[in-house]
């Protein structure tokens, strides 16, 4: 019909805003990124660090997290919007990669990844003052790096 305003049916949109945010707990008023974090766990379970699942888990998480975090962004028009916790997924998942799953791994990991996500130290800094979806993503996965290594640091330490 003439004169008829398009309307865009495809939900592709939301979709990509529903993966960005954690299926919505990236919009948690308090502690988003730390909330993020914790969606990861699961996956480090099922996976145990290590094999065909924990590597296809980590590998789907971060196909699927540039897409869905440039998408927020160019909705919210912020350069790393809080919502955005895929992320804080990827790089918790990539911290637990090779450390097998247990109680005794689960806290620490988690508490160093949180630290160097929040600590942006060397080059999580550098990605984090640029602008764009791989930035945001991979500030996160260098925290997952040093949370890894330190993790692997401490145990050697501790024999």
């Amino acid at each position: 019909m003439v004169g008829m305003p398009q309307v865009n049916r495809f939900p592709g949109r939301m979709v990509w805003r529903a993966v960005a945010s954690g299926f919505g707990v990236g919009y948690a008023p308090v502690f988003p990124g730390t909330l993020g974090s914790l969606l990861a766990l699961p996956f480090w379970y099922w996976g145990g660090g290590k094999g065909v699942v924990h590597f296809a888990a980590l590998a789907v998480v971060l196909v699927l997290a540039l897409p869905a975090t440039a998408v927020e962004i160019r909705e919210t028009g912020r350069k790393d919007p809080p919502s955005v916790v895929v992320d804080e997924i990827a790089g918790m998942l990539l911290a637990a990669t090779g450390l097998p799953w247990g109680w005794k791994s689960v806290l620490p990991l988690f508490l160093l990844f949180r630290l160097f996500d929040i600590l942006k130290t060397g080059p999580a800094s550098w990605f984090n003052s640029r602008n764009g979806a791989i930035y945001v993503v991979a500030d996160d996965l260098v925290a997952g790096i040093f949370a890894n290594l330190a993790y692997r640091g401490i145990l050697w330490v501790a024999g």
